[in-house]
């Protein structure tokens, strides 16, 4: 699975432009008043205003395996980055042979650089937003998250990613390059006390060379 594009609500569009453009240094694609999309290695994030929206997305970004140290003084100038449950600022994951560091953007999405080692991807470069591979997660939000699930892998094709879980309030979908996260409403995003909630999102992306988009 490979992520083309996400489609997200801010309820500050300047605010928004001005920390994925200034801060993280990402591409402005296109902007108008009533939206911005940003390009990031090899997918767009597309940001559409709302003054009325007032919920969180969770979502990543891969960057390579050995990058992890790079990446985290990289956001340290730049951003407040989140502890994770030990306080530390890198979260190893070691069911899925991946470490990540967690920040806040202006909106207070909840967003992640992970270093996939079972990608074997490596670079010598200096970290920056050149290193950025794809957004490679992105979360939505159900009151049955398994039920989803089994829909989204009739409907697309897709399968339990292979590293786990899946729990009755957690699970994901696709593979490495790319993952659904399926949260149950009211259960935190990690590693916040911040409780998922279920808002719009529009994902475009690939399963086997076949295009697909879902509208949540």
């Amino acid at each position: 699975m490979d992520v083309i594009s996400i489609k997200l609500l801010t309820n500050n569009l300047e605010k928004t432009t001005a920390f994925y453009q200034e801060l993280l240094d990402f591409e402005v694609v296109t902007k108008n008043q009533h939206e911005v999309i940003f390009r990031v290695g090899t997918s767009l994030i597309r940001f559409t205003e709302n003054l009325s929206f007032n919920t969180i997305y969770h979502f990543a970004f891969n960057i390579p395996q050995n990058q992890v140290e790079s990446a985290l003084s990289w956001l340290q100038s730049k951003v407040e980055v989140i502890l994770d449950t030990n306080e530390q600022s890198i979260t190893k994951f070691e069911d899925w042979n991946a470490q990540g560091v967690y920040f806040y953007d202006n909106n207070g999405n909840i967003l992640e650089f992970i270093a996939r080692k079972d990608l074997n991807d490596h670079s010598s470069e200096s970290f920056s937003s050149n290193l950025i591979r794809c957004v490679s997660e992105i979360g939505l939000v159900s009151d049955e998250p398994l039920t989803l699930a089994e829909e989204l892998i009739q409907e697309y094709g897709l399968n339990y990613f292979e590293k786990g879980p899946i729990l009755s309030d957690f699970t994901a979908l696709g593979d490495h390059n790319g993952l659904l996260i399926l949260s149950r409403t009211g259960r935190n995003w990690y590693p916040t006390q911040h409780p998922a909630q279920k808002n719009s999102v529009s994902i475009k992306f690939t399963v086997e060379n076949q295009i697909h988009t879902l509208d949540f």
